[in-house]
């Protein structure tokens, strides 16, 4: 998908303020990603690290602004002051894509933020088991194409990024969150299901994340998939 046109409709306050930038919000949930990820797997872990991972998991499928403890991590100081009160398409964006990482990383020995990979595609990692083609995977991941707002999508985008950490496979969050902006916005979010689905289905079963370097490679069985 193209660079998304982030917190369109925000209008930007008089004195100067900042004006909106393409790819912010992408790039802001990248760089707290990959700053929590580094602490994370550091040897010793960094104890803020897993504070604040903590602190976000707490706060999964709660509405942005309803936890102000957690707000130093999920505002971007880059972005441009809103027009409206309630919270932006990228600020519901970013806590999304940042507590899912939380979920996502709890426990984990591997990197589960991996740069380039999009979301379809490590959920395709999965779609096969022993050469069969696993129903309860495409199940959820059409569940999650079917989400009529962006509070069901987390739902069960959540699930699968359970799927996926019991798997060992990581994606990018950066591109995670671009994407759930656009699919916030009715032009934009048939594109975003198509992208996700395209990638999906092409996607063939690989071994887990960080395999070469020794880790664990089990595979789920189909009864823990489906």
């Amino acid at each position: 998908m193209s660079e998304t046109t982030t917190i369109a409709e925000a209008e930007s306050p008089p004195g100067g303020a900042r004006t909106w930038v393409p790819g912010l919000t992408q790039k802001f949930v990248d760089a707290q990603v990959s700053r929590l990820q580094a602490g994370y797997l550091r040897r010793p872990p960094s104890s803020r690290a897993r504070a604040d991972l903590a602190r976000l998991r707490r706060v999964v499928g709660h509405e942005p602004g309803t936890d102000v403890e957690i707000l130093d991590l999920t505002t971007d100081p880059d972005a441009p002051r809103p027009a409206q009160d309630e919270p932006t398409a990228d600020e519901r964006a970013i806590h999304v894509a940042l507590t899912l990482y939380a979920v996502h990383q709890q426990s984990q020995e591997r990197r589960m933020h991996v740069q380039g990979r999009s979301f379809g595609s490590a959920l395709g990692r999965l779609r096969y088991v022993d050469g069969e083609e696993n129903p309860g995977v495409v199940r959820r991941f059409q569940a999650l194409g079917t989400a009529t707002d962006l509070a069901e999508a987390a739902t069960h985008a959540r699930a699968l990024v359970t799927l996926l950490r019991g798997a060992g496979q990581g994606f990018d969050y950066g591109l995670l969150a671009r994407d759930l902006v656009a699919l916030q916005d009715p032009r934009r979010a048939q594109g975003v299901r198509l992208a996700w689905g395209r990638d999906f289905f092409r996607t063939r079963a690989t071994a887990p994340d960080g395999a070469a370097d020794g880790a664990d490679t089990t595979t789920p069985t189909a009864e823990e998939l489906s």
